[in-house]
């Protein structure tokens, strides 16, 4: 049996080429569906770029809220090989002279030769059975209790674990098969051993002199500005206010001239990073929202040309950039005293000198404008009094704006979003229908011009045998 396919196109000259061409020419919505989605898709990545570059901005101007962007401290030393120096934003700008006369040390119990190890290996069994105890000059004290058949270093571990459980200070560990008992906390500190097995341990004190030996640990000793200090540690934070000293080594007699300044370097970096920040983001919003030249033919626009919410945010952002502060309060009330131009094209620059000079002058202004919180007394209607902090600057006012665009669950763009994956959604049903619909015509098609050719083949048939008879009765007159 001849297939309709074989069949269709045979007699009428109608093919699958002409069905297709039939079909091209009615899916002219398909093409407009198609186009839509291209334009919301783009304008989704191009929303989602600028969230990302916001992102990035708000974090810049999250960081000038911070203290530490205003008063960091530099910190030069002539001789770290006997003494490290880091100073904190609480730290005040001054030279000091620092000598490490004495590094502080840890006591330390060293036990006697253990008769049980005989030779074997710290992770062989021993012959013990009984406890030890263990107490620091804080009075905390570590009991274990020790059974036939575990090793020395079965011994240490369990002196470990309860040092650690009951937070003391001792620490145990094994040198040549003995003992060794090391106070974490240095200075002038005790150890105490008892129980029934400190004698067998090494641990206790016998005539011989083959018992533990003691060695008591020292404060360290040094002199800031001439001034001598004693403190049972190498970490020495509460000689100078914001400054902490780590001593490595005993200075003999070279001294460490330590000088604390203020970092200006660090405040115009982070300046400077949101200046770059937020030229980079208008200059992306700039080429989303461009509408090209209209009088060339194929001209190109951006991804979100026209879009109203875009433009508010460009516009909100240059207005935030030039706006003056209406705190006669303060000093500095506009991005151009510290040094901060934007052009008429919402472009910024940064003259680091001018900002520098600001620093210099009062870095607490200069901090001020972009962050400070004030707290005051607010009375309800029945009388009661409450404090409440409000913050003010122009970093507070630049993340609350950019939140409302990047904002997780209520932000602009996280809105959008929404939208345009739904209308995407709702464009692929379309799309989907569309062709269901015109692969039901294809089919329709292929039926209809099928059975034209059929009913052509039929009728030539019919022709030829009608034909075939009018020859036969002529031939017979």
């Amino acid at each position: 049996m001849t297939s309709s396919m074989s069949i269709m196109g045979s007699y009428s000259g109608i093919t699958m080429d002409t069905i297709d061409q039939m079909i091209q020419a009615e899916s002219g919505k398909l093409k407009q569906y198609t186009s839509q989605k291209t334009e919301l898709n783009n304008e989704k990545t191009a929303w989602k770029d600028i969230n990302t570059r916001l992102d990035t901005l708000y974090k810049k101007f999250e960081a000038l809220k911070k203290v530490e962007a205003f008063d960091s401290k530099t910190v030069s030393n002539s001789n770290e090989k006997s003494v490290t120096v880091s100073a904190g934003t609480q730290a005040l700008e001054g030279t000091y002279t620092v000598e490490v006369l004495e590094l502080a040390t840890s006591s330390q119990l060293t036990s006697g030769v253990i008769e049980k190890m005989n030779g074997k290996k710290a992770t062989e069994s021993l012959t013990l059975n009984g406890t030890l105890t263990l107490t620091d000059a804080d009075n905390k004290a570590v009991s274990i209790e020790v059974k036939n058949g575990e090793s020395l270093k079965d011994i240490v571990t369990k002196i470990n674990e309860s040092s650690k459980k009951e937070e003391s200070g001792l620490r145990a560990s094994i040198v040549d098969n003995r003992i060794v008992l090391m106070d974490s906390n240095m200075g002038e500190r005790t150890i105490t051993v008892g129980g029934s097995l400190a004698e067998d341990l090494g641990l206790a004190e016998n005539e011989t002199g083959t018992g533990a030996i003691f060695t008591e640990g020292s404060a360290a000793k040094l002199k800031i500005n001439g001034i001598e200090l004693s403190r049972n540690s190498n970490n020495i934070t509460d000689a100078v206010e914001g400054v902490t000293f780590n001593l490595v080594a005993v200075s003999n007699n070279q001294v460490s001239t330590i000088k604390v300044a203020e970092d200006f370097e660090k405040t115009t970096t982070a300046v400077q990073e949101f200046v770059d920040q937020y030229n980079s983001t208008m200059s992306f919003i700039d080429k989303q929202l461009d509408v090209g030249d209209p009088s060339v033919e194929g001209n190109t626009i951006g991804s979100l040309t026209g879009d109203s919410s875009l433009m508010r945010l460009q516009s909100q952002l240059r207005s935030l950039m030039t706006s003056q502060s209406n705190d006669t309060s303060q000093s500095i009330r506009a991005l151009s005293d510290i040094g901060i131009e934007v052009d008429r094209y919402g472009s910024a620059t940064l003259n680091s000198e001018k900002l520098k000079k600001a620093l210099t002058e009062n870095s607490n202004d200069v901090q001020n404008f972009f962050f400070r919180e004030e707290s005051t007394v607010v009375t309800d209607a029945e009388g009661v009094k409450t404090n409440e902090t409000k913050q003010f600057g122009l970093a507070q006012k630049m993340t609350s704006f950019i939140n409302e665009y990047i904002s997780e669950k209520t932000g602009i763009i996280i809105t959008k979003s929404k939208t345009n994956d739904d209308m995407i959604k709702d464009l692929d049903k379309q799309i989907t229908k569309f062709n269901e619909r015109l692969e039901a015509k294809r089919e329709r098609y292929i039926k209809q011009f099928t059975a034209l050719d059929v009913a052509m083949m039929e009728a030539e048939s019919q022709l030829s045998y009608l034909m075939s008879q009018i020859g036969t009765t002529q031939q017979t007159k």
